[in-house]
């Protein structure tokens, strides 16, 4: 960053923290800290958010229309792509600085992640189920520095669609929801030579149906974007700053239907190269995180296949298979849900755990467990649960697919490119 732009950042940092509480709070609609994003957080706090985002304006051959979402390190907004005749949105992801640094400095593959896959093979049938860069350029606001991907744009997270009247999905349905998601994964472990180590519900989004535009342009005129509240003027950014209202755009609001649905994967930012056995570290989210980065073995690509099969009793159940309270996580906790469910670990798998003795005895046995400790197979839970969108006939079928992405040793996890030729997995409608 040059001495001018880091003037002009220090000068915003001094501004927002002379403001009237007052005058602030009514910008965020009445709350006392940021709505959403902590718009206000600065590089060195870990954020730095684009502070000129707000609807109408443009950036570079794009015209802000509405925000659709924000995560960690990026906000995310529906754009109009004016460089084209015929109407286009697109979908423009835009880092935090923070994260703009660690990708310029080498601690972030997200950008090359995004290569890769627009790159390897576009003519692969798992390369229309991820979420591939249109365009890459960087921008700059009063809080830095920031990369710009722009993306298709896409509608609805798993972890937010609904069947209408319903909170599960049918068996055909979640079917043809995985085999999409498998086709992903193959193309991001055997082509790209990536695992994603963030697979979940929310990481994986709904393609709008066509004609794409003329179904956003109808609904935003029924659903117009809107503000917390009044624009903040700052002496030290051209532009007043907005604080906005995410607002993604709903699958079936914009005439979506679960026999069409097609999926994308998105969010590569934690992916790490598949030719690499890791163990260091801990990845994926912890209550679908695979056994094996628990107990530090060199885990790869087969942790993505453990969370598929998570994935797909959530899909039937709208429950978690190993939940429990996010707020008070327990590793040892975990591992007997998947002792529970899956039968006792294998030895020969345990012995080459760093983590092992912390864990489990000489015996394989887990040392810390509950006194409701039960063995219940797949089967029973999903019977226990009583859900109306899998019939008793179907139960032994999807318990089974599940079983064979949850085996609990890794060396012996089936592919995704094995998995795919599951018979389970086969339907009439295709993909």
């Amino acid at each position: 960053m040059s001495n001018r732009s880091q003037e002009a950042v220090r000068s915003f940092q001094q501004e927002v923290r002379a403001i009237d509480p007052k005058v602030l709070a009514a910008a965020m609609g009445g709350n006392d800290q940021p709505p959403e994003e902590p718009l206000l957080s600065t590089f060195e706090e870990g954020f730095g958010y684009f502070t000129d985002a707000a609807v109408g304006r443009s950036l570079k051959q794009y015209e802000f229309v509405r925000k659709l979402g924000w995560a960690a390190s990026s906000s995310v907004w529906l754009m109009l792509d004016k460089s084209v005749e015929t109407r286009t949105f697109v979908a423009m992801k835009i880092l935090t600085s923070q994260a703009t640094a660690q990708i310029v400095a080498g601690n972030s593959p997200e950008y090359d992640v995004f290569r890769k896959i627009e790159y390897t093979n576009p003519s692969s049938p798992g390369f229309r189920h991820c979420l591939n860069v249109r365009h890459c350029f960087t921008s700059k606001s009063a809080a830095g520095g920031h990369i710009c991907f722009v993306t298709d744009a896409l509608s609805s997270s798993l972890a937010t669609l609904r069947p209408p009247g319903q909170n599960r999905f049918t068996v055909p349905t979640a079917k043809r929801i995985v085999k999409q998601v498998f086709l992903a994964l193959d193309y991001l472990h055997r082509e790209c030579q990536y695992i994603h180590t963030d697979l979940k519900s929310d990481n994986i989004l709904v393609e709008i149906p066509q004609p794409a535009a003329s179904r956003i342009d109808q609904y935003i005129q029924s659903n117009p974007p809107s503000v917390y509240g009044p624009s903040l003027n700052l002496k030290s950014s051209t532009l007043p700053l907005v604080f906005s209202h995410s607002q993604p755009l709903p699958y079936y609001d914009l005439g979506g239907s679960l026999e069409d649905i097609s999926v994308r994967l998105m969010d590569c930012s934690e992916a790490t190269p598949a030719y690499e056995p890791q163990r260091a570290e801990s990845r994926q989210p912890s209550i679908i995180r695979a056994p094996e980065v628990t107990l530090r073995y060199p885990w790869d690509s087969s942790i993505d296949i453990w969370t598929v099969g998570c994935l797909l009793f959530e899909l039937l159940t709208d429950h978690q298979l190993f939940g429990q309270d996010s707020g008070n996580y327990s590793d040892d906790l975990h591992l007997q849900y998947i002792g529970e469910c899956l039968g006792s670990f294998p030895l020969e798998f345990l012995r080459v755990c760093e983590e092992r003795n912390k864990y489990f005895d000489e015996k394989g046995a887990l040392l810390r467990t509950n006194s409701d400790f039960q063995h219940t197979s797949l089967e029973a839970i999903l019977r226990s649960l009583q859900v109306e969108a899998v019939d008793e006939i179907d139960i032994p079928g999807a318990a089974a697919f599940m079983r064979r992405c949850l085996t609990l040793d890794p060396k012996l996890r089936p592919s995704a490119q094995e998995l795919l030729k599951d018979s389970w997995l086969a339907e009439p409608s295709g993909v």
